[in-house]
């Protein structure tokens, strides 16, 4: 009685935690115009939109992005080879256990859960996902960048996978050695008519199996044990394979044998699979609600991604693409460890900069949950703190536009009235117009600052800068000034810009190439592999060059 009312309850939630969860998508607004489209009209263009590229050449791709994006993870393995594996092992390991244990009965018409492959079979996928589990959670542990970013609800997360996966096995493990269990089976399944068939069937089961009886209870012998084979032949061959194959239960079996005759006074076997089955129901409960979703919706996504570009998407059907992406998180932190401006949280003490923070914040903007000035301030902070490098958005496993998703909760910002900032402005301005100071000597043209200056092959790496302000957010010089371009002239970013358009006098005269401490944190932190820190002392040592020549800078 209580399984069913479990069962169906647990199966209630899902149902009402999926509708919820359709209803967010549907009714939810990010960025603006999103508005302005009905629950309807979303739905309907996405139909239509998921019709035309069913039929279009685009099915190829969407396919492929299914397998290889969606079931093979082929993204995490570019970013870190450690993150693919937790993440496969998790996933595989879920979906074996889902598939060909929780649903075996329903899916499988031959299904005996005693029987191999299916003993072996839970088994491995078990151990697939502890795996997962245990890799994942070291890695948030080793990596800072993860470490800071780890939430309860990460550690929840594995948590409950881990505890799944050995209170399974410790209820196999009960139940091999269990005289109990034996005891239950015979009654329900066994054809006993002679007085001593329980004692032969049971040194069988001893030898053979792992029960552990009370002392004297099964006694020994040839005689026996021959008649325990004919009554095993005739009853249980076809529905139970030697446990060994339940190559992880077994060991534990082993290990509990001591314990056999404690474990059925307390009836362990019956409150481990009461807790068993409770904390998977409760597991199938939250999925909705939780970063399991993302098993179903990331491959949904990944095959989105794969039918265009998201500019060739209707407005309505991105209203609602935006809103699932929310969902689609799985707060993985691949994002904000590879985050081009990650080095500035040790600077200013706002996780917000970060992809994975941000995105939460998001959320909350999204559901109305962030309404005060200093909570919109911080979000403000990190919105525009970004230097829309793409980093993030190329490296999500699960492939969500973060990037798009960054210009919406900009309008969003805006439209609560915390816009760009007026220095955020000015600095627009500033880039859009170019380097140039008037205290600054003239300009020299890029031939001049070519042949004069002599640069090394290695420093002229600057003409790979794209002005993504990666260099300077990651300058500790830079963020020891309340206001660094009036202190440092020029930042790191603008220093590559300036040599770009050959200006070597202004980047020779700006005081950040002499403040500059040589700590390679701009080198390190630089996507396109501008040697900034060697460019600086480069320029220095070409200043006193000139200086020693009589030459003026």
């Amino acid at each position: 009685m209580l399984f069913s009312v479990a069962l169906y309850g647990a199966l209630a939630v899902l149902v009402l935690g999926i509708a919820y969860k359709l209803k967010f998508w549907l009714t939810i607004s990010i960025g603006h115009g999103s508005r302005e489209y009905s629950p309807g009209r979303r739905l309907a263009a996405c139909l239509s939109g998921l019709g035309r590229s069913l039929a279009s050449r685009r099915l190829g791709p969407m396919l492929a992005a299914l397998v290889l994006d969606g079931l093979l993870q082929r993204r995490s393995l570019g970013h870190s080879p450690w993150a693919w594996a937790a993440h496969m092992l998790i996933f595989w390991g879920m979906m074996g256990l889902i598939f060909l244990h929780a649903l075996g009965p329903v899916l499988i018409p031959s299904f005996t859960a005693t029987l191999n492959p299916w003993l072996f079979l839970r088994n491995l996928f078990g151990v697939l996902l502890l795996a997962g589990a245990i890799m994942a959670m070291w890695r948030r542990l080793r990596l800072p960048g993860l470490k800071r970013t780890t939430h309860w609800a990460d550690r929840a997360a594995l948590g409950i996978l881990a505890f799944l996966v050995l209170s399974g096995f410790a209820l196999e493990g009960a139940k091999i050695i269990s005289a109990h269990s034996f005891d239950q089976m015979v009654e329900e399944y066994g054809s006993l008519s002679e007085e001593g068939d329980r004692a032969a069937l049971g040194q069988v089961w001893r030898e053979r199996y792992g029960v552990v009886f009370p002392a004297g209870q099964v006694p020994a012998g040839q005689e026996l044990m021959e008649r325990g084979l004919e009554l095993h032949q005739d009853s249980c061959v076809d529905c139970h394979d030697r446990p060994v194959w339940a190559f992880a239960s077994w060991p534990l079996a082993r290990a509990m044998t001591p314990l056999a005759a404690w474990l059925d006074a307390v009836e362990a076997t019956a409150w481990l699979w009461r807790l068993h089955f409770l904390a998977a129901f409760a597991a199938l409960a939250l999925l909705p609600f939780t970063k399991f979703l993302h098993i179903f919706t990331g491959p949904l996504l990944l095959m989105i991604r794969a039918a265009g570009p998201r500019e060739e998407m209707s407005p309505a059907a991105r209203a609602l693409v935006r809103a699932m992406e929310l969902d689609v998180c799985t707060h993985c932190g691949a994002c904000s460890v590879h985050c081009s401006v990650a080095e500035a949280v040790k600077h200013v003490p706002n996780l917000n900069i970060l992809p994975s923070e941000k995105l939460l914040a998001l959320g909350r903007l999204a559901r109305g949950k962030a309404s005060s000035g200093q909570v919109l301030e911080t979000v403000r902070q990190g919105a525009y703190l970004c230097t829309s490098c793409l980093r993030c958005t190329s490296l999500c496993p699960v492939g969500i536009d973060l990037q798009d998703l960054w210009a919406a909760m900009k309008d969003d910002l805006a439209a609560v009235g915390f816009g760009p900032t007026t220095l955020a402005v000015a600095q627009k301005a500033g880039e859009a117009a170019g380097p140039s100071r008037s205290a600054l000597p003239a300009r020299v043209r890029n031939e001049g600052f070519q042949n004069g200056l002599g640069l090394s092959v290695q420093a002229e790496t600057f003409r790979g800068c794209y002005q993504c302000a990666t260099c300077s957010n990651a300058c500790p010089v830079v963020f020891s000034y309340a206001d660094p371009r009036r202190e440092l002239d020029l930042l790191p970013h603008q220093i590559m810009h300036t040599l770009g358009l050959g200006l070597a006098e202004e980047a020779m005269g700006a005081r950040m190439t002499w403040y500059c401490l040589t700590c390679y944190r701009c080198q390190q932190a630089c996507p396109q592999g501008v040697r900034v820190a060697e460019v600086l002392y480069e320029l220095r040592g070409l200043a006193a060059a000139r200086q020693g020549q009589g030459e003026s800078c």
